[in-house]
């Protein structure tokens, strides 16, 4: 009887194993097959106006040309984006990167990151705003990174926001952890969805009017990721036609 447990037991755990690299497997077909549909579609576009303008070159006025190129331009900065973020995630997944600590302010990172988007803001006609707390509470962390997940949180409310709309930034600082809130008066995410923004490559249902992702679908997830690195965490709450907001909070660090 004892031996019968130990092989089903064995049994189990190598059925498990096999489950794991099945799964795995899937989940490796899938990135291949969505990195490889969102790289071509860009690439296919800027390939066509290259060409077109090659072909065309001497019928097309200089208004014509400079539309051409600018169009270009935005398919290669897309293509560029998505290259970008696949290296990032990548990196980050690794298990091999060294994060750099270094105390900073978080107060003064938010400042600095929202001022980025205030012209972004301006030319959308949202109205960016910051809230933050008198106190200035210190992170130990790699600034970049938290500087990168902020940008990726503020630059997608921005996005999902329309005209006339709002985006606040707030900073809540609490005994052992400061709390970042990045609420949007947007279109909102639907129930069935909102599990799912976090996931590789997930991007919700578009808005009519709203502005398209230039990534890959990996902001949020790379978001995510550098939050567990810091011991952070991360979350997001959201109903249709009520905007949407996402909350981080990450440990707060004693001065040496």
């Amino acid at each position: 009887e004892r031996l019968e447990r130990m092989f089903r037991q064995m049994s189990e755990r190598i059925e498990a194993q096999i489950t794991k690299l099945h799964q795995s497997d899937i989940y490796r077909r899938e990135a291949i097959s969505n990195v490889s549909h969102d790289l071509r579609t860009p690439l296919a576009a800027l390939q066509g106006y290259l060409e077109t303008l090659l072909m065309k070159e001497e019928v097309l006025s200089p208004e014509e040309r400079r539309e051409y190129l600018s169009t270009a331009t935005r398919h290669s900065q897309r293509l560029g984006n998505m290259v970008t973020e696949l290296f990032q995630l990548a990196r980050l997944e690794s298990g091999t990167l060294e994060l750099r600590l270094e105390h900073f302010s978080l107060a003064e990172l938010v400042q600095d990151v929202t001022m980025q988007f205030e012209l972004a803001a301006q030319k959308k006609g949202v109205q960016l705003e910051t809230d933050l707390d008198h106190e200035r509470p210190f992170i130990l962390g790699d600034i970049g990174l938290i500087e990168r997940a902020m940008e990726n949180l503020i630059d997608n409310a921005l996005r999902h926001t329309s005209e006339g709309g709002r985006v606040t930034v707030a900073l809540m600082p609490g005994t052992e952890r400061a709390t970042v809130r990045i609420a949007d008066s947007g279109c909102g995410i639907g129930a069935e969805e909102l599990p799912h923004v976090f996931d590789r490559y997930y991007r919700a249902p578009r808005e009519a009017g709203q502005e398209p992702s230039s990534g890959a679908g990996l902001g949020l997830a790379i978001t995510r990721r550098i939050m567990e690195l810091h011991g952070g965490t991360i979350e997001a709450h959201s109903a249709p036609g009520e905007g949407a907001t996402f909350t981080f909070s990450l440990p707060i660090a004693l001065l040496p």
